[in-house]
């Protein structure tokens, strides 16, 4: 069974790199010959890995990929997708200022993700340790992935919703 086409395989785009590129490496043109057959090949249209439809890559991009491959030892590895060091990681929500999140959401959990930017923003006006201040569209990724989603508060005050509101943290 083959792997879905919408997951990112590292090995297949590593494999389309070298398959544009390796000719060049293989038999290197003549002096002063390499821009033209980059340009050759930016001309051309090759199957997109992941979703198979044509695609064409640019001349500095093929260009960024042919010295890469020559300066290495092993072309295929140094083609390969890398990822990320900072893959998962929040980078533009500072620590002051998920801490300061985390308070608000604690006292205010049943605020909307537009009121706590809101607020965010005002506070970040006052106290410039706070900056910088990310979109509403981060705010909003960074919060669903801490489960800091809207908790609505219950409009009669049952027995069982005190209990509910005292065991949901």
């Amino acid at each position: 069974m083959s792997p879905p086409r919408n997951v990112v395989d590292p090995e297949r785009w590593a494999q389309l790199r070298f398959a544009i590129i390796g000719p060049l490496l293989a038999a290197p043109p003549p002096k002063n010959q390499l821009r033209k057959a980059l340009e050759k090949l930016a001309l051309k249209k090759w199957t997109h890995p992941v979703t198979g439809l044509p695609h064409k890559f640019g001349f500095s991009t093929l260009e960024r990929w042919y010295y890469s491959a020559r300066a290495a030892q092993d072309p295929i590895t140094v083609l390969r997708r890398r990822q990320r060091n900072d893959a998962g990681q929040t980078r533009r929500v500072s620590v002051p200022l998920r801490q300061r999140i985390q308070a608000q959401y604690k006292d205010h959990p049943g605020w909307t993700i537009q009121l706590h930017y809101d607020n965010l923003v005002a506070a970040v006006k006052e106290d410039t340790s706070l900056a910088p201040m990310p979109s509403y569209g981060t705010l909003r990724r960074f919060m669903k992935a801490r489960g800091l989603h809207r908790r609505r508060t219950p409009k009669r005050k049952t027995a069982g919703a005190e209990q509910a509101i005292i065991v949901d943290p």
